[in-house]
């Protein structure tokens, strides 16, 4: 098969081409062989017509009588005579005598007609002839084929020549035609290679080309749409987690500045408080930002739910199968657990419920409250990163949350989605189980 690769052609084309002339060939060779078979049989056939006319014409004039044979020599019989012979029983009455094997396998056999090999091909028809019912008597006449095997001859090497340059011809027309027809193909390929990343709102034309390239234009249109989409959210995460860390940073800066001009002594508890929330938020930030990434090349662990909520807040109600188990690990978890966690506080009225439930192989962790505040409009919205429902709930955070949540679900091989069931907002985090 390698070799077979190797001396193969690189351009598709060629390819396509020559597997087209291949099947043209295997059709071409077989109408040569019925052919070359319909031209043996024409010929043969000619050939034993003109033998049984001489044939019989000279048993027109051979009389059969008490004594023998009689033959007619009135008018001009030289045509009759060459090639022919005239047995009476198993004697020679006119021509040269056969051999002694063809007088047995002609000479008072009946009819018959064979190809016999000497210094050339000859082809001979016996005709009987017969006197009261039984044979007394045969006509022998031969006629030289050889001219019979070289018309074939050049007939047939003639339409393999013509079979030949047709092939060669159909190929170089195959591998045009095809090259046309992938012109498309490659232009599409050339305007890929020109789009860069900055031209996210190209498409292919899929009213450009016949119905094929068509069908891919729109899967390759679907496909950069997805990519697009991919790009532009993670651009988006990107601005508003830049945006995220600068608060903090900036707000360590201030603090510093103040401490290095005030000195040890104008150091508060307070601005140290201060300087702590800053740098945990940082660290909770790009811990987030990182989950992710650690969810998609990570080993998965397993731990039990039960373990993950021990160190939840008390104000959280879990309920449920918590000895389920998650094929992450339980630090992933929680993170992307916590920001459910947080909006529900933020948003109940007077409880928030963590529901734990089995779903075909997945763990399912319900994040419940009775806040009842989600617009099922905006039920995907929520993880969009920067995503504000009510803008002026002056909550501090930039909205990355939840958008965490879901990218680190869908990292992990799961998915986070919200809905508003019973006048109770839910959001569900689908992990993968154990028993997969």
């Amino acid at each position: 098969m390698t070799t077979l690769r190797r001396w193969l052609p690189r351009s598709l084309a060629s390819r396509l081409a020559l597997g087209g002339l291949a099947w043209i060939a295997v059709w071409a060779m077989a109408l040569l062989l019925a052919f070359a078979l319909m031209l043996s049989v024409v010929l043969a056939s000619q050939v034993d017509a003109a033998l049984r006319a001489r044939a019989e014409a000279v048993r027109a004039t051979v009389h059969v009588t008490a004594d023998g044979l009689r033959i007619d020599e009135e008018g001009d019989d030289s045509a009759l005579d060459a090639g022919t012979v005239i047995y009476y029983g198993r004697t020679v009455v006119e021509g040269e005598p056969l051999g002694g094997k063809l007088v047995d396998r002609f000479v008072q056999r009946g009819e018959v007609v064979s190809d016999e090999e000497g210094l050339h091909t000859e082809r001979l028809l016996a005709l009987p002839i017969t006197h009261a019912g039984r044979q007394v008597g045969t006509i022998v006449v031969s006629s030289d084929v050889g001219l019979r095997t070289r018309t074939a001859w050049v007939l047939g090497l003639g339409a393999v020549g013509f079979t030949g340059l047709l092939l060669l011809f159909t190929f170089f027309a195959l591998r045009g035609t095809v090259r046309l027809a992938l012109r498309p193909v490659a232009r599409m390929g050339e305007q890929a290679r020109d789009w860069s990343d900055s031209d996210l709102d190209r498409r292919f034309d899929p009213e450009g080309g016949p119905l094929e390239l068509a069908r891919l234009a729109a899967t390759l249109n679907a496909l950069l749409e997805r990519i697009a989409a991919a790009l532009r959210h993670e651009r988006q995460f990107t601005a508003e987690l830049s945006h995220e860390l600068r608060t903090p940073i900036a707000h360590l800066h201030a603090l510093a500045d103040l401490l290095a001009a005030g000195g040890p002594a104008a150091v508060e508890q307070a601005d140290l408080q201060e300087v702590l929330e800053s740098v945990r938020r940082l660290e909770g930030l790009v811990e987030g930002a990182l989950a992710p990434a650690r969810a998609r090349i990570g080993a998965p662990g397993l731990v039990s739910v039960r373990e993950v909520v021990s160190g939840l807040p008390a104000d959280v109600r879990c309920e449920g199968d918590l000895d389920a188990t998650v094929a992450v690990d339980g630090d992933l978890v929680l993170r992307a657990l916590q920001p459910a966690l947080d909006n529900a506080r933020r948003y109940a009225r007077s409880a928030v419920v963590l529901r734990v439930r089995r779903d075909r192989g997945f763990t399912v962790l319900d994040v419940e409250d009775d806040g009842g505040r989600l617009d099922p409009a905006h039920a995907e919205s929520v993880f969009e990163a920067g995503f504000r429902a009510d803008p002026a709930d002056e909550h501090p955070g930039a909205g990355l949350g939840l958008a965490l949540t879901r990218r680190i679900c869908r990292a992990a091989g799961g998915e986070a989605t919200a809905q508003l069931r019973d006048g109770r907002t839910v959001i569900s985090l689908r992990l993968p189980g154990l028993d997969r």
